[in-house]
């Protein structure tokens, strides 16, 4: 419904229609179509924060453990972009809906910081790149770059998407990058 007509146009009564449910039942489980909205971004973020996402394969060099990862994100991006669009779009109208934008963005930037605190005690990353910093500026690369893509309807591929961003990421982390 919010990716059909936007969460400013979506009435409850369009919500409830959609959903096959009578409008007074919308209240026994929401007070607004925020509380609502809310919810929903709440499953999707599971899902697409969480795509790909698998303990620490050792065996994997980093250039594939970053790929995998963008790739699922971009993939699951993707698929949900309608409501991916309408999230960054509300995200300016509604404290809570940045809020949750801001979440999650600090969950999955601080499992990039993990990676790269592990590459650098591994030796693979310099020990002065601010760990902190960086995962937050490559997880901004990334999302910013799946927003635009999905908001302008750019007709990129999407393995050939996941490949670039992966060696701009790697590369500006100084890991060694496939040929």
């Amino acid at each position: 419904m919010f990716s059909d007509v936007g969460f400013s146009e979506a009435r409850i009564v369009d919500i409830t229609a959609s959903a096959g449910a009578a409008s007074g039942s919308f209240y026994t489980y929401f007070s607004s179509k925020e509380e609502i909205f809310v919810a929903l971004l709440r499953e999707l973020e599971d899902e697409l924060r969480s795509p790909g996402h698998r303990g620490a394969d050792h065996t994997e060099e980093p250039f594939e453990q970053i790929r995998r990862a963008n790739l699922a994100y971009l993939a699951s991006y993707r698929e949900n972009a309608a409501v991916m669009v309408v999230w960054e779009q509300v995200a300016t109208l509604d404290a809570e809906v940045e809020a949750l934008r801001h979440d999650a963005s600090l969950r999955f930037a601080g499992r990039i910081q993990h990676a790269i605190a592990t590459w650098q005690e591994d030796g693979r990353v310099a020990a002065t790149l601010d760990a902190a910093l960086a995962s937050v500026a490559l997880t901004g690369m990334v999302s910013n770059f799946a927003y635009r893509w999905c908001a302008q309807g750019d007709d990129y591929d999407l393995d050939h998407a996941a490949d670039q961003l992966s060696r701009l990421w790697a590369g500006a982390l100084g890991l060694p990058v496939p040929d």
